[in-house]
Formats: structure tokens, C-alpha cells, sequence
């Protein structure tokens, strides 16, 4: 599975993905930096087909457990 920066380095960069869910691109800059989308961005993410929920959600436990 990808990590959340992969998603984001997939979809085109931070700016793609801030324009395709509402977000300002210095934020999704910053979820790239971390590696976290926050979760209330999945369902735009999942709607707009850059990743799955289930991509999404095993991303965010892999980071966890590693932490």
C-alpha cells in the first residue's frame, strides 16, 4: 500500500490535490510533509479517485505503529 505521500506525489503534487478536495496548497503541502491526510479530506480523496478508503485509513495505522 502507498503512504499518504505517496498518494499525494501520485495525484500530481500537493496543489492537485488541495484544488480537487478544498483545500489551501500550503496545507497539502504540509499533509505531504507529514505523510497524514487528515481524515475529514478521505472521502473527497476517495470520491475523486486518488486513493480508497481502505488505501487511505491502512496508511494512517501503518504510520501509527511505526511511531
Amino acid at each position: 500500500m502507498r503512504s499518504h505521500q505517496q498518494i499525494i506525489t501520485d495525484a500530481n503534487g500537493p496543489s492537485a490535490v488541495a484544488r480537487i478536495v478544498g483545500a489551501e496548497a500550503g496545507t497539502a503541502k504540509q499533509w505531504r510533509r507529514n505523510d497524514s491526510i487528515p481524515a475529514a479530506y478521505w472521502a473527497a480523496m476517495a470520491d475523486a479517485g486518488l486513493a480508497t478508503l481502505e488505501e487511505l485509513a491502512v496508511a494512517a495505522a501503518s504510520k501509527r505503529e511505526a511511531a
